[in-house]
């Protein structure tokens, strides 16, 4: 759920839940929660074409709360097309009876990620708009083949049904686990209700 006023400022709020027990490969089996973050934001116009939007986040799950501070920079290169570039400081504090002693570099109770997105949209005239994301990950802990960086890429394919109604359906290109080099085919499919 999110807003942005006329005045720039931006609200969100995002409640998440997973599919778990023993039985992950079967959708909505056992669904609970998976924690929820708070998100506010400034979108400050630079120009016609140019925006800034410093964000602060706050993420809490069972194990951990993240703190997230970030800066994006947008450009309007016309009506139908837009990249922009965020930076994003997280700072994540684990609950010190759920670390992985087992796992080097992974026993501190304060971890940190500089994380690096890139985003190129696409409108098109009529209702389909097109999204590709990829971000990059530098962390101080071990993240991905036994590494301390990361990399996901996502393409999102939107229909705008009406003023208000948009379904979507996308496709990511993420990490199975911090140990070896697998990557896995994360598939999403929602909808998005706008308000106004």
């Amino acid at each position: 759920f999110g807003s942005r006023l006329d005045s720039g400022w931006g609200f969100e709020g995002e409640l998440k839940y997973k599919t778990a027990g023993d039985r992950q490969d079967v959708a909505f089996d056992n669904t609970v929660g998976n924690g929820h973050e708070l998100t506010v934001s400034y979108q400050y116009r630079l120009d016609e074409k140019w925006l800034l939007t410093p964000s602060f986040a706050l993420e809490s799950i069972e194990k951990s709360t993240a703190y997230k501070m970030g800066l994006k920079l947008g450009y309007k290169v016309n009506d139908q097309l837009s990249v922009s570039g965020r930076y994003r400081y997280d700072s994540i504090k684990l609950d010190r009876d759920k670390v992985n002693h087992e796992m080097p570099d992974n026993q501190m109770d304060d971890q940190s990620i500089n994380r690096y997105d890139v985003w190129v949209n696409y409108a098109s005239k009529g209702p389909w708009a097109y999204e590709y994301q990829f971000t990059y990950f530098d962390a101080d802990y071990i993240r991905y083949d036994n590494g301390k960086t990361d990399y996901e890429q996502n393409a999102a394919f939107k229909y705008k049904w009406d003023k208000h109604w948009v379904p979507f359906f996308e496709v990511g290109d993420i990490k199975v686990d911090s140990e070896d080099d697998k990557r896995q085919l994360r598939l999403r499919v929602g909808v998005q209700y706008n308000f106004l």
